[in-house]
Protein backbone atom coordinates (compact mmCIF):
# COMPACT_ATOMS: atom_id res chain seq x y z
CA UNK A 1 0.00 0.00 0.00
CA UNK A 2 1.32 3.44 -0.95
CA UNK A 3 2.44 5.65 1.94
CA UNK A 4 -0.33 8.24 1.38
CA UNK A 5 -2.96 5.96 -0.09
CA UNK A 6 -6.45 7.48 0.23
CA UNK A 7 -5.17 10.88 1.42
CA UNK A 8 -6.31 14.17 -0.09
CA UNK A 9 -3.67 16.86 -0.54
CA UNK A 10 -3.62 20.51 -1.58
CA UNK A 11 -0.45 22.03 -3.02
CA UNK A 12 -0.43 25.80 -3.55
CA UNK A 13 1.86 27.17 -6.22
CA UNK A 14 1.83 23.64 -7.60
CA UNK A 15 2.21 24.48 -11.27
CA UNK A 16 5.97 24.91 -11.39
CA UNK A 17 9.23 24.45 -9.54
CA UNK A 18 9.06 23.04 -6.04
CA UNK A 19 5.26 22.95 -6.05
CA UNK A 20 5.13 20.81 -9.17
CA UNK A 21 7.66 18.39 -7.68
CA UNK A 22 5.67 18.23 -4.44
CA UNK A 23 2.39 17.54 -6.24
CA UNK A 24 3.95 14.76 -8.33
CA UNK A 25 5.62 13.19 -5.28
CA UNK A 26 2.43 13.26 -3.21
CA UNK A 27 0.48 11.69 -6.08
CA UNK A 28 3.15 9.02 -6.55
CA UNK A 29 2.76 8.20 -2.84
CA UNK A 30 -0.98 7.64 -3.38
CA UNK A 31 -2.53 11.01 -2.52
CA UNK A 32 -5.26 12.66 -4.56
CA UNK A 33 -4.08 16.18 -5.27
CA UNK A 34 -5.56 19.63 -5.81
CA UNK A 35 -2.91 21.47 -7.81
CA UNK A 36 -3.31 25.17 -7.14
CA UNK A 37 -1.54 27.75 -9.26
CA UNK A 38 -2.60 31.29 -10.04
CA UNK A 39 -2.22 30.66 -13.76
CA UNK A 40 0.12 31.40 -16.59
CA UNK A 41 1.57 29.55 -19.50
CA UNK A 42 4.01 26.70 -19.11
CA UNK A 43 5.24 27.15 -22.68
CA UNK A 44 5.86 30.89 -22.78
CA UNK A 45 3.59 31.44 -25.78
CA UNK A 46 0.37 31.80 -23.81
CA UNK A 47 -0.72 28.19 -24.28
CA UNK A 48 -0.88 25.54 -21.62
CA UNK A 49 -1.95 26.27 -18.06
CA UNK A 50 0.52 25.39 -15.28
CA UNK A 51 -2.01 23.88 -12.85
CA UNK A 52 -3.76 21.92 -15.62
CA UNK A 53 -0.43 20.64 -16.95
CA UNK A 54 0.59 19.19 -13.59
CA UNK A 55 -2.87 17.73 -12.96
CA UNK A 56 -2.74 16.13 -16.42
CA UNK A 57 0.71 14.75 -15.67
CA UNK A 58 -0.56 13.13 -12.49
CA UNK A 59 -3.59 11.64 -14.22
CA UNK A 60 -1.45 10.34 -17.07
CA UNK A 61 0.62 8.45 -14.49
CA UNK A 62 -2.54 6.84 -13.08
CA UNK A 63 -3.16 9.24 -10.22
CA UNK A 64 -6.03 11.56 -9.35
CA UNK A 65 -5.72 15.35 -9.52
CA UNK A 66 -7.63 18.51 -10.31
CA UNK A 67 -6.45 22.03 -11.06
CA UNK A 68 -7.32 25.17 -9.13
CA UNK A 69 -6.37 28.71 -10.18
CA UNK A 70 -7.40 30.79 -7.15
CA UNK A 71 -5.06 33.30 -5.54
CA UNK A 72 -3.96 32.33 -2.03
CA UNK A 73 -3.63 36.06 -1.28
CA UNK A 74 -7.42 36.40 -1.60
CA UNK A 75 -9.23 35.11 1.51
CA UNK A 76 -12.26 33.93 -0.45
CA UNK A 77 -10.03 32.51 -3.18
CA UNK A 78 -8.11 30.49 -0.60
CA UNK A 79 -11.41 29.09 0.62
CA UNK A 80 -12.21 27.74 -2.85
CA UNK A 81 -9.01 25.68 -2.86
CA UNK A 82 -10.07 23.83 0.27
CA UNK A 83 -13.69 23.63 -0.86
CA UNK A 84 -12.62 22.04 -4.14
CA UNK A 85 -10.60 19.38 -2.32
CA UNK A 86 -13.58 18.42 -0.18
CA UNK A 87 -16.09 18.59 -3.03
CA UNK A 88 -13.94 16.60 -5.45
CA UNK A 89 -12.33 14.01 -3.21
CA UNK A 90 -14.56 13.98 -0.13
CA UNK A 91 -12.12 15.30 2.44
CA UNK A 92 -8.79 16.89 3.23
CA UNK A 93 -5.69 15.50 4.92
CA UNK A 94 -2.64 17.43 3.72
CA UNK A 95 -1.98 21.09 2.96
CA UNK A 96 1.31 22.17 1.41
CA UNK A 97 1.63 25.96 1.51
CA UNK A 98 4.17 26.54 -1.24
CA UNK A 99 2.92 29.52 -3.28
CA UNK A 100 5.42 32.35 -3.40
CA UNK A 101 6.72 35.40 -5.20
CA UNK A 102 9.82 37.55 -4.83
CA UNK A 103 10.35 41.27 -5.42
CA UNK A 104 13.83 41.90 -3.96
CA UNK A 105 14.62 45.48 -3.03
CA UNK A 106 16.36 47.42 -0.30
CA UNK A 107 14.36 49.31 2.31
CA UNK A 108 15.29 52.53 0.53
CA UNK A 109 14.18 51.35 -2.92
CA UNK A 110 11.19 49.14 -2.14
CA UNK A 111 7.67 50.12 -3.18
CA UNK A 112 4.47 49.75 -1.22
CA UNK A 113 2.99 47.57 -3.96
CA UNK A 114 5.88 45.10 -3.87
CA UNK A 115 5.84 44.97 -0.07
CA UNK A 116 2.09 44.32 0.02
CA UNK A 117 2.38 41.62 -2.63
CA UNK A 118 5.15 39.76 -0.79
CA UNK A 119 3.25 39.77 2.49
CA UNK A 120 -0.04 38.89 0.82
CA UNK A 121 1.19 35.88 -1.13
CA UNK A 122 3.55 34.40 1.43
CA UNK A 123 2.24 35.29 4.87
CA UNK A 124 -1.45 35.98 4.29
CA UNK A 125 -1.63 33.15 1.74
CA UNK A 126 -0.22 30.64 4.22
CA UNK A 127 -2.57 31.85 6.95
CA UNK A 128 -5.63 31.93 4.68
CA UNK A 129 -5.29 28.43 3.24
CA UNK A 130 -4.43 27.01 6.66
CA UNK A 131 -7.43 28.81 8.21
CA UNK A 132 -9.90 27.32 5.76
CA UNK A 133 -8.37 23.86 6.16
CA UNK A 134 -8.56 24.17 9.95
CA UNK A 135 -12.24 25.10 9.74
CA UNK A 136 -12.95 21.90 7.81
CA UNK A 137 -11.06 19.81 10.33
CA UNK A 138 -12.72 21.53 13.28
CA UNK A 139 -16.14 20.78 11.81
CA UNK A 140 -15.23 17.11 11.35
CA UNK A 141 -13.57 16.63 14.74
CA UNK A 142 -10.21 15.20 15.76
CA UNK A 143 -8.59 12.67 13.47
CA UNK A 144 -5.02 11.47 13.15
CA UNK A 145 -3.09 11.76 9.91
CA UNK A 146 -3.56 15.43 9.09
CA UNK A 147 -0.66 17.66 8.14
CA UNK A 148 0.17 21.22 7.15
CA UNK A 149 3.59 21.81 5.61
CA UNK A 150 4.61 25.44 5.23
CA UNK A 151 7.44 26.89 3.19
CA UNK A 152 9.81 29.28 4.88
CA UNK A 153 13.32 30.08 3.64
CA UNK A 154 16.92 30.40 4.80
CA UNK A 155 16.40 34.12 4.09
CA UNK A 156 13.59 34.18 6.63
CA UNK A 157 15.67 32.40 9.25
CA UNK A 158 18.93 34.22 8.47
CA UNK A 159 17.81 37.52 6.90
CA UNK A 160 19.97 39.17 4.26
CA UNK A 161 20.09 42.64 2.65
CA UNK A 162 17.59 43.51 -0.08
CA UNK A 163 15.15 40.88 1.07
CA UNK A 164 13.22 42.70 3.78
CA UNK A 165 9.65 41.97 2.75
CA UNK A 166 10.46 38.44 1.60
CA UNK A 167 12.50 37.69 4.71
CA UNK A 168 9.85 39.18 7.00
CA UNK A 169 7.12 37.11 5.36
CA UNK A 170 9.18 33.93 5.57
CA UNK A 171 10.08 34.63 9.21
CA UNK A 172 6.38 35.15 9.85
CA UNK A 173 5.66 31.76 8.29
CA UNK A 174 8.13 30.17 10.72
CA UNK A 175 6.20 31.79 13.58
CA UNK A 176 2.84 30.70 12.15
CA UNK A 177 4.16 27.15 11.94
CA UNK A 178 4.79 27.07 15.68
CA UNK A 179 1.51 28.82 16.51
CA UNK A 180 -0.61 26.56 14.30
CA UNK A 181 1.14 23.43 15.59
CA UNK A 182 -0.01 24.34 19.08
CA UNK A 183 -3.52 25.37 18.06
CA UNK A 184 -4.29 22.37 15.87
CA UNK A 185 -2.71 19.53 17.82
CA UNK A 186 -6.04 18.63 19.42
CA UNK A 187 -7.47 18.08 15.93
CA UNK A 188 -4.69 15.63 15.04
CA UNK A 189 -2.87 18.08 12.77
CA UNK A 190 0.93 18.12 12.58
CA UNK A 191 2.27 21.45 11.35
CA UNK A 192 5.86 21.72 10.17
CA UNK A 193 7.82 23.88 7.74
CA UNK A 194 10.63 23.44 5.26
CA UNK A 195 13.42 25.87 4.35
CA UNK A 196 14.57 24.54 0.98
CA UNK A 197 17.67 25.37 -1.03
CA UNK A 198 16.73 24.52 -4.60
CA UNK A 199 17.08 25.95 -8.09
CA UNK A 200 13.72 27.41 -9.13
CA UNK A 201 12.55 30.23 -11.41
CA UNK A 202 12.36 32.53 -8.40
CA UNK A 203 15.94 31.67 -7.40
CA UNK A 204 17.26 32.07 -10.93
CA UNK A 205 15.70 35.55 -11.09
CA UNK A 206 18.20 36.62 -8.41
CA UNK A 207 21.70 36.36 -9.93
CA UNK A 208 23.49 36.46 -6.57
CA UNK A 209 21.46 33.56 -5.20
CA UNK A 210 21.47 31.65 -8.48
CA UNK A 211 25.27 31.76 -8.47
CA UNK A 212 25.24 29.75 -5.24
CA UNK A 213 23.35 26.93 -6.97
CA UNK A 214 25.39 25.96 -10.05
CA UNK A 215 24.35 23.17 -12.37
CA UNK A 216 26.26 19.99 -11.56
CA UNK A 217 27.09 16.76 -13.30
CA UNK A 218 25.88 13.61 -11.58
CA UNK A 219 23.91 14.28 -8.40
CA UNK A 220 22.57 17.82 -8.70
CA UNK A 221 22.03 18.91 -5.09
CA UNK A 222 19.91 21.87 -6.19
CA UNK A 223 17.33 19.94 -8.19
CA UNK A 224 13.92 20.85 -6.68
CA UNK A 225 12.87 17.20 -6.84
CA UNK A 226 15.23 16.42 -3.96
CA UNK A 227 13.06 18.49 -1.60
CA UNK A 228 9.81 16.64 -2.23
CA UNK A 229 10.59 13.39 -0.36
CA UNK A 230 10.70 15.55 2.78
CA UNK A 231 7.19 16.79 1.96
CA UNK A 232 5.93 13.22 1.64
CA UNK A 233 7.63 12.25 4.91
CA UNK A 234 6.16 15.19 6.82
CA UNK A 235 2.71 14.37 5.41
CA UNK A 236 2.90 10.70 6.37
CA UNK A 237 2.49 8.58 9.46
CA UNK A 238 6.27 8.17 9.54
CA UNK A 239 6.65 11.72 10.88
CA UNK A 240 6.56 12.23 14.69
CA UNK A 241 7.26 15.99 14.53
CA UNK A 242 5.15 19.10 14.83
CA UNK A 243 6.11 22.77 15.11
CA UNK A 244 9.57 22.18 13.63
CA UNK A 245 11.48 23.60 10.67
CA UNK A 246 13.57 21.43 8.37
CA UNK A 247 16.24 22.71 6.01
CA UNK A 248 17.00 20.61 2.95
CA UNK A 249 19.42 20.81 0.06
CA UNK A 250 20.09 17.78 -2.10
CA UNK A 251 21.12 14.97 0.21
CA UNK A 252 21.54 17.19 3.29
CA UNK A 253 18.88 17.85 5.90
CA UNK A 254 18.99 19.92 9.08
CA UNK A 255 16.52 20.64 11.87
CA UNK A 256 16.30 24.18 13.22
CA UNK A 257 16.18 25.08 16.89
CA UNK A 258 13.95 28.08 17.70
CA UNK A 259 15.00 31.37 19.25
CA UNK A 260 16.22 31.11 22.83
CA UNK A 261 17.08 33.72 25.46
CA UNK A 262 20.09 34.06 27.71
CA UNK A 263 19.68 36.09 30.90
CA UNK A 264 22.36 38.78 31.06
CA UNK A 265 21.45 40.64 34.24
CA UNK A 266 18.69 41.10 36.80
CA UNK A 267 17.82 43.56 39.54
CA UNK A 268 14.87 44.37 41.79
CA UNK A 269 14.31 47.92 40.57
CA UNK A 270 13.64 49.68 37.28
CA UNK A 271 16.50 49.98 34.84
CA UNK A 272 17.90 53.32 33.70
CA UNK A 273 19.79 53.85 30.45
CA UNK A 274 23.00 54.17 32.47
CA UNK A 275 22.51 50.98 34.50
CA UNK A 276 21.55 49.13 31.33
CA UNK A 277 24.75 50.33 29.67
CA UNK A 278 26.76 48.99 32.60
CA UNK A 279 24.88 45.68 32.75
CA UNK A 280 25.25 45.05 29.02
CA UNK A 281 28.79 46.37 28.65
CA UNK A 282 30.26 42.86 28.36
CA UNK A 283 27.42 41.35 26.31
CA UNK A 284 28.64 40.08 22.92
CA UNK A 285 27.69 42.32 20.00
CA UNK A 286 27.07 39.26 17.85
CA UNK A 287 25.52 35.85 18.33
CA UNK A 288 27.25 32.75 17.01
CA UNK A 289 24.84 30.79 14.83
CA UNK A 290 24.81 27.83 12.50
CA UNK A 291 23.07 28.86 9.29
CA UNK A 292 21.86 26.62 6.50
CA UNK A 293 22.57 28.37 3.22
CA UNK A 294 23.16 26.97 -0.27
CA UNK A 295 26.19 24.75 0.22
CA UNK A 296 25.14 23.43 3.62
CA UNK A 297 25.60 24.49 7.23
CA UNK A 298 28.06 27.27 7.99
CA UNK A 299 29.19 28.79 11.28
CA UNK A 300 28.63 32.53 11.18
CA UNK A 301 27.59 35.56 13.22
CA UNK A 302 24.41 37.59 13.58
CA UNK A 303 24.54 40.42 12.79
CA UNK A 304 27.29 39.78 10.25
CA UNK A 305 30.71 41.38 10.56
CA UNK A 306 30.01 43.60 7.55
CA UNK A 307 27.10 45.21 9.38
CA UNK A 308 29.17 46.24 12.37
CA UNK A 309 31.98 47.45 10.09
CA UNK A 310 29.52 49.60 8.12
CA UNK A 311 28.09 51.04 11.31
CA UNK A 312 31.56 51.84 12.62
CA UNK A 313 32.51 53.45 9.33
CA UNK A 314 29.48 55.71 9.69
CA UNK A 315 30.72 56.73 13.12
CA UNK A 316 27.75 55.20 14.89
CA UNK A 317 29.50 52.88 17.34
CA UNK A 318 31.38 55.55 19.27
Amino acid sequence: MALLEGKVAVVTGGGRGLGRCHALALAAAGARVVVNDLGGSVTGDGSGDAADAVADEIRSAGGQAVANRASVADWAGAATIIEQAVATFGGLDIVVNNAGINRPASLIDMTEADFDLEIAVHLKGTAAVSHHAARVWADRGAEAGRAIINTTSPVGLHPMPDGGAYGAAKAGIAALTQVHAQELAALGVQVNAIAPCARTRMVMASPDVDALMPQAMGFDRHDPAHVSPLIVYLASGLCPFTGRIFAVEGGEIAVYDPWHARLRAAQDRQWTPETLAAALSDAPRQASIRAFYPGGIIDTKSPPNRTLKALAAAGALG
